[in-house]
């Protein structure tokens, strides 16, 4: 009862979050084929039971009907044979399409989730927009399985009592037997399901960590050692998807195989096997096919519900309203102000930053230094409101905020797109042809704003340019800058920052090299004890 209850819940938190309509009319339909098709499965038995044998059981009320209807009317055995396959085929047409819907829905969920909090990796995010998204909307399909396959059951097993009593309380009781195998392999089948879902987890982190360093890695000629680790991570998934794979498989092949194995015993070593009907034997068979179906469909429910469970930790983790921690003062003394902020990522158990204060002068150059992973590029990201801290606040005292990354934003579109992306402002051509000259972005002297470009036609200078030029389109109050220059030339630097210092901007600036910058205040991020702190210079 307790894991009905949580199947329901799970059900229920599903139904919340994908926000598909008509799914309960689409899963009573699905309930309503699959009790058709077994209408039409035993009139089929029964059907070619007496045209076969010729014999009838008279006593049988249903197969007496059913005979004579057919007898009568031979030309219904094809269109029988047609409607069930109809059936069949709109029944899974109807799942599919709402096992899609669902995993559409869910992933446009995740992604806004995701934009919203902002502190998953991309890994992590990549993984439970793909991955999870859809074991969970295949858990929707199985669920409809599992209800179907038991109406099936339910179903055939009315017609099997009303025919032989005596004879169904037998092979009762070797279903009974089934329950302890089924629960068994159900149990095993959950725990490689899950060892398959953090295998696969990791993969995806250790496949971007790859990509990630991919250049140091040719370069150092660690090919092998990584590839060996890889490698090993997927022995690792292949193992645990297979094992899961086998007890998934011996959990919907034992009630056929415990049917026919009992029906052979009695066959071989009882006489009151001669008093079985063929159609008995055949919806027999019949239904234990679909307990098989039914065991598959347990099965994949119960794996799929290791991705719903995944799906509750989002839930934990839901975004809270932007207000409760970052606002804006616009008589702040100081253009921002950190103040007892404590942050950590998705799934971690240790905090990037706890309760850290932190004050940025207005109109001044802050450069934010320290070594790789200390949390430069997550610092920024608190300080803009991009990221949802544990607690503690942000403030500032303007919206007018602007960012340039190590890799600048380039839609592949015309000049004038790239540089009025985002600004809502009406901008004339000529103030973006004097910022563009002022830049230096191209030789040409009359450059036209419908020029193509893309990340295939530009220099890294250039595409960083085009960055510092949206910000100051928008007129920007505070710019942020996280690796802004690392591709550029010593040359292009002074020129972008001789334009920066005339707008009288607040910068932060998050920079392994400070000693390219003029600057007025230096954060120094730094370890202590597992713990991350500030130093100001």
């Amino acid at each position: 009862m307790k894991n009905l209850r949580l199947v329901a819940k799970r059900v229920l938190y599903v139904s919340k979050l994908t926000n598909v309509n008509n799914k309960k009319i689409r899963i009573i339909l699905s309930v309503i084929l699959a009790n058709l098709i077994v209408a039409i499965d035993i009139g089929i038995i029964v059907i070619f039971s007496a045209l076969l044998t010729n014999v009838v059981d008279n006593d049988n009320l249903i197969v007496v009907f059913i005979t004579e209807v057919i007898k009568n009317n031979l030309f219904l055995i094809p269109l029988i044979i047609v409607l069930r396959y109809l059936i069949m085929f709109a029944d899974r047409m109807n799942m599919e399409i709402l096992s899609l819907q669902v995993n559409e829905n869910l992933r446009y969920h995740l992604l806004n989730e995701m934009y919203k909090k902002g502190n998953y990796s991309t890994s992590d995010a990549y993984y439970y927009l793909n991955t999870v998204s859809q074991n969970v909307s295949a858990f929707y399909k199985a669920l409809s399985g599992f209800l179907n396959n038991l109406l099936q059951i339910i179903g055939y097993s009315i017609f099997l009592i009303y025919s032989d009593i005596e004879m169904v309380l037998y092979f009762s009781i070797g279903a009974v037997i089934l329950i302890f195998p089924t629960k068994y392999l159900l149990s095993k089948g959950k725990s490689y399901q899950h060892l398959s879902f953090n295998t696969g987890k990791d993969i995806n982190s250790y496949i971007q960590r790859v990509l990630d360093n991919i250049f140091l890695i040719k370069i150092l000629e660690t090919r092998k050692e990584e590839f060996n680790k890889f490698q090993t991570r997927l022995e690792k998934n292949k193992n645990a998807w297979i094992k899961n794979n086998v007890f998934g498989a011996l959990n919907s092949m034992l009630p056929s195989f415990g049917t026919l194995f009992f029906l052979s015993l009695i066959l071989a070593f009882f006489d009151f096997a001669k008093n079985l009907t063929i159609e008995f034997i055949g919806v027999l068979l019949r239904m234990f096919q679909s307990l098989g179906n039914f065991n598959n469909t347990l099965t994949l429910v119960v794996n799929s519900s290791v991705h719903v469970d995944e799906l509750y930790k989002i839930e934990e983790n839901k975004s809270p309203e932007k207000n409760n921690f970052f606002s804006i003062n616009s008589n702040l003394q100081n253009a921002v102000e950190v103040k007892e902020l404590s942050f950590k990522y998705f799934g971690s158990d240790e905090n990037i930053f706890s309760n850290i204060n932190v004050n940025f002068k207005k109109n001044s150059h802050t450069v934010i230094t320290g070594p790789n992973g200390s949390g430069k590029s997550t610092l920024l990201g608190l300080i803009a409101g991009l990221y949802i801290p544990q607690h503690g606040n942000v403030c500032t005292y303007t919206d007018k905020i602007g960012y340039v990354g190590v890799n600048p934003l380039i839609i592949s579109g015309s000049l004038r797109e790239n540089l009025m992306y985002g600004n809502k402002k009406d901008i004339s051509d000529n103030e973006m042809h004097k910022l563009i000259d002022k830049f230096s972005l191209f030789e040409e002297e009359k450059l036209d704003l419908k020029k193509f470009i893309s990340i295939k036609n530009l220099s890294s200078g250039q595409m960083q340019k085009i960055s510092f030029m949206r910000a100051l389109l928008n007129d920007v109050e505070l710019l942020i800058l996280d690796e802004s220059t690392s591709n550029l030339d010593k040359q292009t630097k002074d020129l972008i920052f001789d334009i920066l210092e005339k707008k009288q901007l607040t910068i932060i600036n998050s920079t392994h090299n400070e000693e390219d910058f003029n600057f007025d205040q230096h954060i120094n991020v730094v370890f202590e004890n597992s713990q991350r702190r500030l130093n100001l210079n």
